[in-house]
């Protein structure tokens, strides 16, 4: 396995005319799932934590996961934080071992997340680490304990001049995509996708992959979408999965079975994820 920053694997997959799943993970078993399906497609992929996420397994913990699993594999990843919150948890994913982080400043004022992300910008690049940050809302509450308003689209003007004052190396945009499962059919707006991909010369990042349709994800990837995020299928995938077995093996005690049986569902959704980024045979 090869690590690598984010705009390493992005910046090829713009070029390339695909995207790079990102898949939230948690645990060994998440990825597991995720390098041996990453491998298999011969797909580069990127392991992502959510603040909670990170806690819970710790930056440290989770970096070294990832590379005690990945060291007979061939693929080429990074570890991402994703949703990052504050200056203090970059620092510590930095220094744990990830390779890129985000900081998601959108609910802020436009002058304040201008001046955060500046600030991390600053400490990851000093490192080698690069930076996702995030313009416009991305809907609706998730698991990530989000407090979000209503749905504000990414202002294309706004976007250049935010890459421009920040140097961020990719950036989160809010076109009609949410987080969790849509209450009703998405609709992106391409037409605001081509103009803010006409404003910056970075790759842009979907936020909200789960339930786009697969016509809607080709063409955002046509018009500068580099790298597309998963989490609420996979997990959703794994929970069924562990439901269904303990339903059928109500007396088990065996933590294994039930981590394989979810982790079967969980990784099928991984493979599924990659086959839509148009990434298969990418390394």
């Amino acid at each position: 396995m090869t690590l690598v920053p984010l705009n390493e694997l992005l910046y090829k997959a713009r070029a390339g005319k695909y995207a790079v799943c990102a898949i939230n993970c948690c645990n060994i078993e998440n990825v597991k799932c995720v390098l041996e399906a990453a491998s298999e497609a011969c797909s580069p992929i990127i392991i992502q934590a959510a603040p909670s996420e990170a806690r819970h397994s710790t930056a440290q913990g989770l970096a070294a996961v990832v590379n005690a699993i990945g060291r007979d594999l061939k693929v080429t990843a990074a570890i991402h934080l994703d949703h990052g919150d504050s200056f203090e948890l970059a620092v510590q994913c930095i220094r744990g071992g990830f390779t890129s982080v985000m900081f998601d400043g959108s609910s802020l004022s436009f002058q304040d997340n201008i001046e955060m992300t500046r600030k991390i910008v600053e400490f990851s690049h000093a490192a080698g680490i690069s930076v996702e940050a995030e313009l416009g809302m991305i809907g609706k509450a998730t698991e990530m304990d989000e407090l979000l308003a209503p749905n504000y689209m990414t202002d294309p003007d706004k976007a250049e001049e935010f890459v421009n004052a920040t140097k961020v190396d990719c950036l989160a945009v809010a076109i009609g995509n949410a987080h969790g499962f849509y209450h009703f059919p998405p609709k992106l707006d391409l037409s605001r996708l081509a103009a803010i991909a006409q404003k910056v010369q970075i790759p842009l990042v979907l936020h909200g992959g789960t339930g786009i349709p697969e016509d809607q994800i080709k063409d955002s990837i046509k018009l500068g979408i580099s790298k597309i995020n998963f989490s609420t299928v996979t997990k959703k995938a794994f929970i069924d999965a562990v439901k269904l077995y303990l339903a059928e093996n109500p007396d088990t005690v065996s933590l294994t079975r039930l981590m394989e049986a979810g982790s079967v569902s969980f990784k099928e959704k991984v493979a599924s994820a990659i086959r839509q980024c148009g990434s298969i045979g990418k390394l």
